[in-house]
């Protein structure tokens, strides 16, 4: 479990935590944005009389049904994250409200896999009980190489739902469009958060930032797929649709998140080389 003390004790933890502007300023500007653009909800935000019976592909299921097993580690990524957090206002804020959010994800999931008769309850609270049975942990225990982690893993699953969406179009079920595309949505703007946060951190100590981001790079992974049974196979299935894979990560995820940080190749090089030092 982590440390509480963490939270306390990280100098990380108070920059710009209480000026106008940084993270509380950064903070406000997304929910205000989210309470009057793009708040939804499970039952009244989804077309359910419009769901389809059998028309998704069954791989397709699969790999949504992996999708809602990485959400369903929520308790995990909130308890954790907002303890490593707990100092700074606008981020302990924010996780809060992401927390709410990344909730809905895996309901809307679950509800469509039952409607659609793909999965019965009895199925979904197994799964949910082996879920729950284990405990993901921190990859990082510093909270800037924590907030550098969730921009990347926030824009990997945007890209992820992005692209399954593409392949189940064709089964023309608009209730799981929807709900692919309204998770795709939030998990984008997460990532834009995320990056206006590190930001703050470059701007307060740039070459100790990208050291930390040329780690970061260096150890990542997508989160709980030692947890998720399985998800050797899950994971084939996403690779072999292209949904997600290495080459993916590059190109519309590192390269991107690098280009709106404004850090060049050049100085991710010297960061790396700072970090194996």
């Amino acid at each position: 479990m982590l440390d509480p003390a963490l939270a306390v004790t990280n100098p990380e933890a108070t920059i710009s935590a209480t000026a106008p502007g940084g993270f509380r300023g950064l903070y406000r500007a997304f929910f205000d944005h989210a309470e009057k653009k793009r708040r939804w909800n499970v039952v009244d935000g989804i077309p359910w009389d419009q769901v389809k019976h059998q028309a998704v592909d069954e791989d397709l299921v699969e790999i949504l049904e992996a999708f809602y097993s990485v959400e369903m580690y929520l308790p995990d990524y909130s308890a954790k994250l907002i303890a490593l957090n707990r100092q700074n206002h606008g981020m302990a804020w924010f996780l809060t409200n992401w927390c709410y959010e990344e909730s809905k994800h895996a309901m809307v999931i679950e509800e469509w896999l039952i409607r659609s008769g793909r999965r019965t309850p009895q199925q979904m609270e197994q799964l949910n009980d082996r879920l729950l049975a284990g405990e993901w942990q921190l990859p990082f225990t510093s909270t800037r190489r924590m907030l550098i982690y969730s921009m990347m893993q926030e824009l990997a699953t945007q890209l992820n739902y992005v692209n399954l969406s593409k392949l189940t179009a064709p089964a023309g079920d608009a209730a799981l469009q929807k709900l692919i595309l309204l998770i795709a949505s939030d998990e984008g703007l997460h990532h834009k958060m995320f990056v206006d946060c590190v930001k703050e951190h470059l701007n307060a100590d740039r070459a100790g930032t990208v050291e930390d981001l040329a780690y970061v790079l260096q150890h990542f992974a997508m989160p709980a797929h030692d947890q998720i049974p399985d998800w050797k196979r899950k994971g084939e299935l996403i690779e072999r649709h292209r949904i997600y894979g290495g080459r993916q990560f590059v190109t519309r995820v590192l390269v991107p998140t690098l280009k709106s940080l404004e850090v060049d190749r050049k100085e991710l090089q010297i960061g790396r080389a700072r970090s194996d030092s």
